[in-house]
C-alpha cells in the first residue's frame, strides 16, 4: 500500500515536470495535490525572471517551493519544509536547496520571532556573508537569505541577528571543525 502511494506521488511529479501550468496560481494548487498535508502559501518571491519562491506553513511546519516558467508555462521543481531550528530564542530558521539541475537555489529561511531584529545576516563557512530579507505577510514575519552555493553542513554558518541600532540580538553559531577550544 505504501509502495502504490510513493509510484503515485512520483508519477505524479513527473507530470508536472513535463507539463507546465499558465500560472503560478494554477501551479500552486497542482501542487497542494500532491504534498500531503494541509498548506497554506504566506509569501511568494520571485527570485529570477521566471523563478518564484513560495514559502508556506503546514501543520506548524515552515516550507518552501520553488516554481519556474518555461514555454510549456509554470511547474514545479520542488520542494523542502520541515521543523526549524529554534534555539536560541529570537530567530527560527532551516536550510534548503531547491531546484533542479538547471535552476539551483541556495536558501536560509525562517521566522523573526523578536520583534527588536530589524537586520539579518548569514555568513559561509566560506566567508560569504549575505543580508536576509525580512518581509511581514499576513501575522508572520519572515526572513530569507540566498547564498552561492552549498552550506554542507547548513549549521555551520553564521546567523546574526541585529537591532536597528546595530546590536546583536541573536546569533547561531556553531564551533566550526579545525577551531581551537580554550
Amino acid at each position: 500500500m505504501k509502495l502504490n502511494k510513493v509510484l503515485v506521488t512520483v508519477a505524479l511529479l513527473l507530470i508536472f515536470s513535463i507539463s507546465g501550468c499558465g500560472s503560478l496560481e494554477e501551479a500552486v494548487q497542482e501542487a497542494k495535490k500532491v504534498v500531503p498535508g494541509d498548506w497554506e502559501v504566506i509569501h511568494t518571491q520571485q527570485v529570477q525572471n521566471e523563478a518564484t519562491i513560495v514559502f508556506y506553513i503546514n501543520n506548524d511546519e515552515l516550507g518552501a517551493g520553488l516554481f519556474q516558467k518555461d514555454a510549456f508555462g509554470w511547474k514545479w521543481l520542488g520542494t523542502e519544509g520541515g521543523s526549524l531550528v529554534t534555539y536560541p530564542k529570537g530567530l527560527s530558521w532551516r536550510y534548503s536547496d531547491l531546484g533542479d539541475k538547471s535552476t539551483k537555489f541556495y536558501l536560509y529561511y525562517g521566522f523573526v520571532e523578536e520583534p527588536k531584529i530589524s537586520s539579518i545576516e548569514v555568513k559561509t563557512t566560506w566567508g560569504e556573508a549575505v543580508k536576509a530579507t525580512i518581509v511581514q505577510s499576513r501575522e508572520y514575519s519572515l526572513w530569507y537569505a540566498m547564498i552561492s552555493k552549498a552550506q554542507v553542513p547548513s549549521v555551520d554558518a553564521d546567523i546574526t541577528g541585529y537591532s536597528e541600532k546595530g546590536d546583536v540580538l541573536y546569533l547561531f553559531s556553531q564551533p566550526k571543525q579545525g577551531t581551537a577550544t580554550k
